[in-house]
């Protein structure tokens, strides 16, 4: 058995590998939210992670590109709810555009600090500003396709229109995300996904030059 295949309690060398990459995302997660980005030091995520500097830097070559990985997380973790809850057999589309409205509420309701981290520190410097950029695009996506499968005729849906009402929610959902966040408030989550169900409702069918 080679040293890399090598258990020990119970892990091989790759699965410990792994798990100090998790431990330091989460702490990341944590001290990113709690102390901002010029606050946090890459000593006090090790710290946080209960690691040395040492696995940090085996992982990470900087502050910068862990949390650059912490925002990829986020972004893949959503990706993957929009896709189990856009994908749910025996729905029809308009209960589709609520459940994944609904799984994303759910998503950054339960752990404030990813609205913290993805959109609010991620103003920091242009470099995270773009992840932020990234993340808002996917946001505006995945609300453009929500707006075409409940148009009436989608192969007519009018694109340009769909795109710029996608773009104008998905900045809007955002910022109260963000005013949450920053003030503790709960968001009325039912009450919320519903409103927003009619909003995209709505957009769907708004021509951008002012036709319906």
């Amino acid at each position: 058995m080679s040293t890399t295949d090598r258990v020990y309690g119970g892990l091989t060398a790759g699965e410990r590998e792994q798990r100090r990459r998790d431990q330091l995302l989460e702490a990341g997660l944590e001290v990113f939210a709690a102390q901002g980005w010029d606050g946090a030091t890459v000593r006090d995520v090790c710290r946080a992670a209960g690691l040395s500097q040492r696995y940090f830097y085996d992982h990470f070559a900087s502050k910068q590109e862990l949390f650059g990985a912490i925002c990829e997380q986020v972004a893949a973790e959503t990706a993957t709810l929009v896709r189990a809850a856009a994908t749910s057999p025996g729905r029809e589309p308009l209960e589709r555009v609520g459940d994944v409205l609904g799984a994303l509420a759910d998503y950054f309701s339960e752990d404030p600090r990813r609205v913290r981290v993805s959109l609010v520190e991620s103003m920091a410097t242009p470099e995270l500003r773009a992840s932020r950029t990234a993340l808002l695009r996917a946001s505006a996506d995945i609300a453009a396709r929500l707006m075409r499968s409940i148009h009436p005729d989608p192969e007519h849906a009018d694109t340009r229109g769909i795109g710029l009402s996608a773009r104008v929610l998905s900045g809007g959902i955002a910022e109260l995300l963000v005013g949450a966040s920053a003030t503790g408030a709960d968001l009325p989550r039912d009450e919320l996904v519903a409103h927003l169900t009619r909003l995209y409702t709505a957009a769907a069918t708004l021509d951008v030059h002012g036709e319906r």
